[in-house]
């Protein structure tokens, strides 16, 4: 479970892939570049409602770690909620430029 910051708010990604795995690992590690989290936005909290408060999550195993990414997905997690059904049926992904890895919780 990654925590991540987005000009002061935050959400949660839930991740089971196990290379997105490894980058967040690396990331924390101050070994890594990829540090912009990439992937299709999914309705609901997700899992365990990890991403409370809000209505949508990643993809767990879809998600994974860029240093670089299209603007079109870049955003702050409350204007995604804001305009969800846009984000959902045309953008399909969410990608924010200035994420920043604040807390990660290893489950496996």
């Amino acid at each position: 479970m990654a925590t991540f910051d987005v000009e002061d708010e935050t959400f949660r990604v839930w991740v089971t892939n196990p290379a997105t795995v490894q980058q967040l690992l690396d990331l924390r590690d101050g070994v890594g570049n990829a540090n912009i989290p990439n992937g299709p936005l999914r309705a609901g909290a997700g899992r365990g409602e990890h991403n409370l408060p809000w209505s949508w999550h990643l993809d767990p195993d879809e998600t994974s770690m860029a240093e670089a990414t299209i603007e079109v997905c870049s955003g702050l997690p409350s204007f995604v909620e804001e305009e969800l059904d846009v984000w959902l049926s045309t953008v399909g992904q969410y990608c924010p430029w200035s994420a920043r890895l604040v807390r990660l919780d290893d489950f496996r």
